[in-house]
């Protein structure tokens, strides 16, 4: 093998990506619960540039292979890469003259990103030439020796550390939620090798829902198989896919938490590791629907062999009147005018309404539901998340809390949308109509 190479470790470049673009909703360390597999994968490293490739191995088909431009001051060289077919991480670590990949469960797990594989670990050899066209080549199977060819062309080259680097620039000037999704967002010039990974994969499943001019249908990858909602129907296309956009990167990053979960595999013995953490029973739904608003929640409990598993309850709304996220200051007086769009300061006017419902108490449905209103009330308004629902209503949930207070996940009781009139801003009844 010749040519020039480098690489941050697999693990931690793919850390750093969804970490970046977790942190924009204001209950963010949950948007963290993405990132639960994903921790346990991520070694030490030094970021620096990759070169990706893309090709087929003989008689596996299609892969995407990622390489360090240039071997490091011990000569060795790291990489990852993935069938089309499953998108998981697999592991390269060697020289110039072979590299190796792990089994899975390896007895002897990495210490860190270019640590070598020991013979009793490799499943296979990677031996080959590369130029500026591509890398070709032998794989070999350690166990039966058995050869197939790999031609791979050269696709895209990046900085590692770019879209972290833009992350931590986003937020640090953060104005609205979706700043991180557009300005820092999953992309072929930030992260082309996550881009080919996810771009193309989720398809749309079953039908149309909604009335009107406005509709969503549900979208999944076969790989991840949670579903994830798009907008199939909008009066302005341009919201219609500013929103899309939105609700893509949101999938991405679940779908790079579940794919991370299984390539932990190669890299720990931690139980959980190898399967899809949970991301596979995440339970995500479209609460409220009009031509101005849209809420989807995603709750579940994922687990890829941390202390716990991480349960999770997150309402995300969206402005289908501009295509964004939805500052829900637009509709009413809700929090603190501030520069910042996540992490804000409850207004009186919320606090108002807050202390309405928790002085009405639980609903009678939910009286005997433990724990209920009463029980997690004391939660509010520190981990108080905002969403719409049927009929009509504002959603309070609690959101953001930590392990001990999991209990206390989802939604306690809801507002109908006319009782917030006397708090309405201009233009604030557009959001609330059906």
């Amino acid at each position: 093998m010749t040519g020039r190479t480098s690489i941050s470790t697999a693990n931690r470049q793919m850390s750093v990506q969804v970490s970046t673009l977790a942190g924009q909703h204001h209950r963010s360390r949950l948007g963290a619960v993405a990132l639960a597999a994903l921790s346990l994968t991520c070694l030490d490293a030094q970021a620096a540039q990759r070169t990706v490739y893309k090709g087929a191995l003989q008689g596996a088909g299609e892969i995407v292979l990622e390489l360090d431009n240039e071997a490091g001051v011990d000569g060795r060289l790291s990489g990852r890469y993935f069938y089309a077919r499953n998108g998981v991480d697999i592991p390269l670590r060697g020289t110039l003259d072979a590299l190796f990949e792990p089994r899975l469960h390896p007895a002897q797990p990495p210490s860190s990103s270019n640590a070598l594989i020991g013979p009793a670990d490799r499943a296979a050899s990677w031996r080959g030439v590369r130029d500026a066209k591509g890398f070709r080549g032998d794989w070999t199977d350690s166990r039966t020796g058995k050869q197939r060819r790999f031609d791979l062309q050269r696709v895209a080259e990046y900085d590692t550390e770019q879209l972290e680097r833009d992350g931590n620039a986003v937020r640090a000037a953060q104005v609205d939620l979706g700043d991180v999704d557009i300005k820092a967002g999953i992309d072929a010039k930030r992260a082309p090798y996550e881009t080919l990974k996810l771009a193309g994969h989720a398809q749309p499943v079953g039908k149309d829902i909604g009335n009107g001019p406005v509709a969503y249908r549900m979208w999944v990858d076969p790989r991840t198989k949670f579903p994830y909602p798009r907008l199939s129907r909008h009066p302005d296309p341009q919201v219609m896919q500013r929103v899309n956009h939105l609700l893509e990167q949101r999938h991405w990053r679940k779908s790079l938490g579940a794919l991370a979960c299984m390539a932990s595999a190669y890299t720990t013995t931690n139980s959980g590791t190898g399967t899809l953490g949970g991301f596979d029973e995440e339970n995500v739904n479209v609460t409220w629907l009009s031509r101005a608003l849209m809420t989807v929640t995603e709750a579940g409990s994922l687990d890829c062999g941390g202390a716990h598993p991480e349960n999770h309850f997150e309402p995300y709304t969206f402005d289908l009147l501009r295509g964004e996220y939805l500052d829900w200051n637009r509709v009413f007086d809700a929090y603190v005018p501030g520069k910042r769009s996540f992490g804000r300061q409850a207004s009186p006017a919320l606090l108002a309404v807050v202390n309405q419902v928790v002085k009405a108490g639980p609903p009678e449905d939910r009286a005997d539901q433990h724990p209920n209103l009463e029980d997690c009330a004391d939660l509010w308004p520190q981990y108080l998340a905002l969403g719409a629902q049927t009929p009509g209503a504002l959603s309070l949930s609690v959101s953001g809390v930590g392990h001990a207070s999991g209990a206390c996940l989802g939604t306690h009781a809801t507002v109908p949308f006319q009782a917030l009139t006397p708090y309405l801003k201009p233009g604030g009844q557009a959001y609330l109509e059906d």
